[in-house]
């Protein structure tokens, strides 16, 4: 008998793992028929309390691949089944838009490359300006001092002197002034071939992007778009995992998230294969609630033979084990009346017992019943 389906909150989704595990007990109930009466005594058997959860099976180090720019599927290098490499090429996509970025940008530093040469045109025509104002520093230096001599030689007025001064001095601006648009212009201009050149490697490496590669070693579960089709940045192109190895993701009620714990041991039911029973155990807990269904997530191991064939997403159910007593004293569900009663034969009134760990069959009774009481349901 495979794992049960039926969860139903706290009391139904711990579920009997008896018969969930193939647990087969020789025990049987002593039913009998008293006046339209079915009588049994409380019996003593193993009881396994578990949580039930649902999930899908996927490859370890899954990971979906995409594009970082979209573009045309120019071809596709790999087939679902193959086994990759890290580096290996993978899909080809092919985009006028990143051809032309890539030759605009290529212009673009050439053209920065042309003037922030030494020898370009608009630094050469900016040096000249620079020599020009130096030579007429340089002349005007002169005239200076020769009418500064000449004074003092009684030879000229003050006021040519004056003059010969504020001439000198604006020739000295002038001169200082091209020499600063000199320097600025060029530094400037060579930021500009830099952040150009910056440029071209960022398009020339978006044209590299086009040729997608493997990221890990694995399999190629699935192969999404289609030769020729357009794709964009948003759009999963391959999926990609582990060869080998598996993990599962599962849905927990938020009402059994607490008894969860890592290491428990997790029996699965895979819908494919009937009638097999796998095993895994907790490995993460995800400290979440979905505000959607009211479910957390948990990552648990399985052990898949590796004669068997697993595709990514295969569905499964599973009991988690949170207990297991043994040899304990149990009464079935049915006969358990609301606020932990029972009718016991030959008592008028119901009984209060105090009940311990359930499954969706059997309740344990700590206190209150004895083996050799009869339960009586009406």
């Amino acid at each position: 008998m495979g794992i049960s389906n039926n969860p139903a909150g706290r009391g139904g989704s711990l579920l009997n793992v008896n018969e969930a595990f193939v647990f087969v007990f020789s025990v049987s109930l002593l039913v009998s028929c008293n006046t339209g009466k079915d009588v049994i005594h409380p019996e003593r058997r193993d009881l396994t309390e578990a949580v039930y959860a649902s999930g899908k099976i996927y490859p370890k180090n899954d990971y979906k691949v995409f594009s970082k720019l979209p573009g045309y599927v120019e071809e596709i290098h790999v087939r679902a089944g193959d086994t990759v490499k890290i580096g290996q090429p993978l899909i080809t996509i092919r985009s006028e838009i990143s051809a032309i970025n890539v030759e605009t940008a290529k212009n673009q530093l050439a053209l920065a490359q042309k003037n922030a040469a030494e020898n370009g045109p608009l630094l050469s025509s900016l040096q000249q300006e620079v020599n020009s104002a130096h030579s007429r520093y340089e002349l005007d230096s002169v005239n200076y001092q020769r009418w500064s001599n000449l004074y003092k030689q009684n030879a000229a007025s003050q006021l040519q002197v004056d003059q010969a001064g504020v001439q000198l001095e604006g020739s000295r601006a002038a001169y200082t002034r091209a020499k600063g648009n000199y320097i600025s212009t060029r530094d400037r201009l060579q930021t500009e071939r830099a952040n150009a050149e910056l440029q071209f490697e960022a398009q020339s490496s978006n044209r590299s992007d086009y040729v997608i590669t493997a990221a890990v070693h694995g399999m190629v579960y699935d192969v999404i778009p289609k030769k020729g089709e357009l794709v964009s940045s948003q759009m999963p192109l391959l999926e990609i995992g582990n060869a080998t190895n598996f993990e599962v993701e599962l849905s927990i009620d938020e009402t059994d998230i607490a008894l969860i714990k890592t290491g428990q041991v997790i029996v699965y039911a895979i819908d494919a294969y009937k009638g097999i029973e796998f095993t895994g155990n907790v490995e993460q807990e995800y400290l979440r609630i979905s505000p959607v269904n009211k479910t957390s997530k948990v990552i648990g191991t399985v052990t898949i033979p590796a004669t068997m064939k697993v595709y990514s997403g295969m569905s499964v159910e599973a009991n988690i084990v949170i207990s297991e007593k043994k040899n304990v004293l149990v009464i079935p569900r049915e006969y358990l009346l609301a606020g932990d009663l029972v009718n016991i034969k030959g008592k008028d009134d119901p009984v209060k017992v105090t009940t311990g760990a359930a499954d969706l069959r059997y309740v344990e009774i700590t206190a209150g019943l004895a083996e050799t009481d009869e339960l009586v349901k009406e």
